[in-house]
């Protein structure tokens, strides 16, 4: 969804759905069920306020930032989710936000995994206290380039591949993307999962991996991404996958 043209005073809305959502209506199955939708401002670069000030540099804002179109390839629509909440008359309610943060790498080789553990944290610094509960997670959202790795093992929680139809999109693309959705019992302030590497013939590694230093070894970068399905916040992994061309 996309705000196309507000020049004329009028707010015009642009709704598509994804190559996914599509593949879901045209099976008439039942199956296709709006549930809940998201905005975000991927758009807008906030360097404007600081440098122009509050007053100024928002006017810059609505009256020059370019406007997205809107896209079907969910892998880049709406990279940064805007987030809501009930202001509960404290000063944290608005001043300060939730951001998910890791201390994990990701660097696969073919036939060994990756543990990675999500945090999230609120102004932890600052000694405010603890996460309000409604910026608590109990529903994360695991998006994966699912050519090249895969997600396994939740730690407290239960993994599962809502839209794995998604993947027969494009068989080819390496840039299609499986989303998995981690559920928790109870709202926590972290999650864990395993990566592992998809098993990649000699032509993916050819066209999509980089030499290195082994005549033989290709890389392929690539990147994890979690989104709290509450309140939005986003963090992108990066992972790398080491192979060796089969003889």
């Amino acid at each position: 969804m996309g705000l196309l043209d507000h020049s004329t005073n009028n707010i015009i809305l642009d709704a598509v759905l994804t190559d996914y959502g599509r593949q879901q209506l045209a099976a008439a199955n039942n199956a296709f069920s709006i549930t809940y939708f998201a905005l975000g401002d991927d758009e807008v670069d906030y360097r404007v306020v600081k440098k122009y000030g509050r007053a100024v540099g928002k006017e810059k804002i609505e009256k020059n930032t370019p406007i997205f179109e809107a896209m079907t390839n969910p892998s880049v629509a709406l990279k940064y989710r805007l987030i809501g909440r009930e202001n509960n008359g404290t000063s944290i309610a608005t001043a300060y936000l939730p951001v998910l943060t890791t201390s994990s790498t990701v660097a696969l080789k073919k036939g060994t995994t990756s543990n990675v553990q999500v945090q999230l944290k609120f102004n932890n610094s600052t000694g405010l206290g603890n996460i309000p509960p409604e910026l608590l997670q109990k529903s994360y959202l695991i998006k994966v380039p699912d050519r090249f790795i895969s997600v396994t093992t939740p730690g407290n929680g239960v993994l599962t591949l809502p839209n794995v139809a998604a993947a027969t999109v494009d068989a080819g693309d390496p840039n299609r993307v499986a989303t998995y959705k981690y559920t928790t019992a109870q709202a926590a302030d972290g999650i864990s999962f395993v990566v592992a590497p998809q098993n990649i013939d000699n032509t993916a590694l050819t066209v999509y991996g980089k030499k290195t230093g082994n005549q033989n070894e290709r890389v392929i970068n690539t990147y994890i991404t979690v989104i709290g399905e509450q309140h939005g916040c986003t963090l992108h992994i990066p992972v790398t996958y080491t192979a060796t061309l089969t003889t």
